[in-house]
């Protein structure tokens, strides 16, 4: 169905979801970083608080290549892996989990592997599908 123009708390109204996936926050690498925590925080609160039966995944945000991070003083695998690193102290294993896709298009020093992007930061669309494969081996039946 279509959804139009809504807000998030009455999106999550009209349904009784069971799973629900977040990946935000790199485009906020710039901003004021306990700030933006804590908008993820209260986010994942919302969520918890109207659909308490639902199960949440919270993402890794993906790397960049080599040479973007070593160009860039903002989007660059370290801040990347601070931010990473506090959002998945928000996961409990028992309701929200922390999913870390970075391992199926990192090269072996840790950055986004050239081979997947146009552009040192986006994962080509063609990969996608092999994003949904790898999500659907770390489902939770609850």
């Amino acid at each position: 169905p279509e959804v139009g123009n809504i807000n998030l708390n009455s999106l999550l109204e009209l349904k009784d979801f069971g799973k629900i996936y977040i990946m935000l926050g790199i485009n906020e690498l710039g901003y004021d970083f306990n700030n933006t925590i804590a908008k993820y925080e209260a986010l994942v609160d919302l969520i918890r608080d109207t659909l308490p039966d639902a199960l949440i995944y919270i993402q890794a945000n993906l790397h960049v290549t080599k040479s973007r991070a070593e160009s860039d003083a903002i989007y660059n695998n370290e801040n990347i892996n601070k931010f990473n690193s506090a959002v998945s102290s928000i996961s409990d294993n028992q309701d929200i989990f922390y999913l870390d896709v970075n391992v199926i298009f990192d090269d072996e020093n840790g950055d986004l592997n050239p081979e997947y992007t146009s552009d040192d930061t986006h994962v080509l669309g063609k990969h996608y599908l092999d994003w949904c494969d790898w999500l659907a081996t770390k489902a939770i039946i609850k």
